[in-house]
């Protein structure tokens, strides 16, 4: 076959196969399912806790993310794709246990620096919270985020 029409072949199919899963992490599967936090992050300088009221019918994975800013303060650039490598800080985790069965819970998840990337030490002020359920490879139960303030814990 001729590589200039198999190019485009190629580029069609993964688009084919790439959108849906994208369309589908955009819009969460799980309408109902909504995540509130509670009070303040409390931080060390290796690991950090917050207090998140959260429903979800299923899933069986949470993500959640504080990514910081080096003045501690709201930037934009923290709610974007890719805001990791703007962070000063970013403490995460996706190793908390999380009950999905269409009741409301209230629990106090850990981030910190043990996975990939993670950077820095929070400081007084504000980070930017995601907290995601998933179930499965491409499924986005619930996705919630905001601005938390964050109160240190010597």
């Amino acid at each position: 076959m001729n590589r200039l029409y198999l190019l485009p072949m190629l580029a069609a199919t993964f688009a084919a196969t790439a959108l849906p899963a994208v369309a589908q992490a955009q819009q969460p599967s799980d309408p109902a399912a909504k995540a509130q936090f509670l009070g303040k992050i409390k931080a060390t300088d290796h690991k950090a806790t917050l207090k998140v009221t959260y429903n979800c019918s299923h899933g069986q994975t949470l993500w959640i993310s504080a990514k910081q800013s080096a003045n501690a303060k709201k930037d934009a650039r923290l709610q974007k794709e890719g805001s990791s490598k703007v962070a000063k800080t970013w403490f995460q985790s996706h190793r908390n246990e999380i009950t999905c069965d269409g009741a409301r819970h209230t629990a106090s998840f850990t981030l910190d620096k043990v996975e990939p990337g993670s950077k820095g030490k929070l400081k007084k002020g504000l980070a930017y919270v995601q907290f995601c359920v998933t179930a499965g490879e491409t499924d986005l139960v619930l996705s919630s985020s905001g601005w938390v303030g964050v109160r240190r814990s010597y």
